[in-house]
């Protein structure tokens, strides 16, 4: 059975698409890494895949391999692998959290602006002109 590997779903796999599935996975979690790591108008590509490089411990010369030289590799280590899936993970825990945050905050905002709305229908009924100034 060396070379075929049976999948979920109970077929036979090949391992050469289980590595090209893997690397283009890793590939993915790098251009999402690399975009949020990117700082603006002046920052470099090279910068970046460095701070990347320093962030994950993969070498900055692997991450430009796994960018630019995808079609030449035939496999990804599995140090590099699980080092950027778990960055990536950590990455969208962040966002998550973020997201969550800022929908708190929306339903706060909301409910304050409600609040001020009925307060504001109160006091412009006491305040508004009655029938004793016709």
């Amino acid at each position: 059975m060396y070379g075929n590997r049976v999948s979920k779903s109970g077929k036979r796999v090949s391992e050469a698409k289980m590595t090209s599935v893997a690397l283009s996975e890793a590939k993915g979690w790098y251009a999402a890494l690399m975009n949020a790591e990117f700082k603006g108008r002046g920052d470099r590509e090279k910068a970046v895949r460095g701070r990347l490089a320093d962030k994950t411990g993969i070498p900055e010369s692997y991450l430009y391999r796994l960018q630019y030289k995808t079609r030449e590799m035939r496999d990804i280590a599995g140090s590099a692998y699980r080092a950027l899936m778990l960055a990536h993970m950590a990455y969208e825990e962040v966002c998550l959290r973020n997201e969550e945050a800022a929908a708190k905050h929306r339903t706060e905002r909301h409910a304050l602006r409600k609040a001020h709305a009925t307060a504001d229908k109160r006091s412009g009924e006491s305040v508004g002109m009655g029938e004793a100034s016709k």
